[in-house]
């Protein structure tokens, strides 16, 4: 698609080789427009080659250029489902924001505009699925203003203001408690049971890091069964292995350091609480953690989010806790709340027949159960056509 008048050009590239070759480029807009650790190009295609291509998924990568010069990219890729075709944003699956990244300025949103048509008209879906897309964004207006919007749902989230804090001590006499706890207090109660020690995982201790991961997914598989929050990426070994991927191999950009990095806590030589955090631009973004039940009560998860928080203070990173509200990321965001949006639209009559197909014989069954019918746009949010949960109810 070429405007000649304007010397814009947008194409979806649709194979790996192309994709690699936006690299160069691709790192430079990245750094121009302050871009999102998941919106690097070295996370993208982790994300690509661990996860999405391991499970047969389509490539589409909308690129706008101008004057020959690369203005937007958003990766997108497409997957069959029954018979049905999703599309929707290239990650791992583990409850990411959507995003485009595009260069600030007066044409921003025109660019955004032009590659959410050409996204809708160009990769033939049924569905397009955005999670966690942030509120009053471009795309967020864009995609309310589509006329079959099948589900949404709204979901807080919460970023810690750290760039301007001078030093960690100081910082921390500025906070009120946790629990009852000011920070440092939960780590000296924690010591009292064994050899305690909390570090970053330097990335070539490879098997240090592994043991990390594997103990991480299986708590986290335990806090998904006991709260209902159970995504198929706790169980995929495609996720497992990009995890592994972004924390032990060079990323080459910026600094050449992997883009991820762990911070454990331990006890003896066994992991008893683990947070993986992103390098930031200057926004970090807090990727995963999880801890050992058996040492809920000493508060050993809040101890390793302690250490990624001054870790990211000391390289002057703000950090983005993600969708949710658990405690420690109203702690640590101090009231700097923002919210986020999880859609569907409709972008086939074939796709908006099955969503009223398979919803009208869920009311039905619901009616046979004495149970109240779905209501509205908002009343199944992230579901597709069959009745199945897509990305957004994945959990992080």
């Amino acid at each position: 698609m070429n405007d000649h008048h304007d010397q814009t050009r947008l194409e979806v590239v649709c194979d790996e080789q192309g994709f690699l070759a936006l690299e160069r480029e691709w790192n430079a807009l990245w750094l121009k427009a302050n871009g999102r650790y998941f919106q690097r190009f070295d996370i993208c295609l982790l994300a690509w080659r661990h996860v999405a291509a391991a499970q047969g998924r389509k490539l589409h990568c909308i690129v706008l250029r101008e004057n020959g010069e690369l203005r937007l990219v958003w990766p997108l890729v497409s997957w069959r489902r029954f018979l049905w075709t999703y599309l929707l944003p290239l990650s791992p699956d583990a409850a990411d924001y959507t995003s485009v990244l595009v260069e600030d300025g007066p044409r921003a949103a025109g660019m955004i505009e032009a590659a959410w048509r050409l996204a809708c008209a160009k990769c033939k879906a049924d569905f397009v699925h955005l999670p966690y897309v942030n509120e009053g964004s471009e795309l967020h207006r864009i995609a309310l203003r589509e006329r079959h919007v099948l589900g949404r749902s709204r979901h807080e989230s919460w970023v810690a203001q750290l760039r301007d804090e001078t030093d960690w001590a100081t910082y921390c006499r500025s906070l009120g408690t946790m629990n009852g706890k000011k920070p440092g207090q939960l780590e000296r109660r924690l010591a009292k049971e064994g050899d305690l020690r909390v570090r970053m995982i330097e990335p070539s201790d490879v098997s240090t890091i592994d043991q990390c991961v594997r103990a991480m997914l299986a708590w986290k598989r335990q806090w998904g069964e006991r709260t209902g929050k159970q995504g198929v990426w706790l169980f995929s070994s495609h996720y497992q292995t990009y995890l592994m991927a972004t924390l032990t191999k060079p990323g080459g950009f910026p600094t050449g350091e992997p883009p991820a990095r762990l911070i454990a806590v331990m006890l003896g030589d066994q992991p008893i609480a683990v947070s993986i955090m992103s390098h930031g631009n200057p926004l970090a973004n807090a990727v995963i953690a999880s801890f050992d039940p058996a040492y809920g009560k000493f508060g050993a998860g809040a101890v390793a989010w302690e250490h990624a928080v001054k870790w990211a203070l000391e390289q002057h990173y703000d950090i983005d806790f993600g969708v949710g509200s658990e405690r420690f990321k109203t702690y640590w965001g101090r009231g700097n709340r923002s919210y986020a949006w999880s859609m569907q639209i409709g972008n086939s009559a074939w796709g908006v027949i099955g969503h009223g197909i398979v919803r009208a014989l869920r009311d039905l069954y619901l009616w046979l159960k004495g149970m109240p019918a779905t209501r509205g746009a908002t009343a199944r949010a992230g579901e597709g056509p069959d009745g199945t949960a897509t990305m957004e109810n994945l959990g992080k």
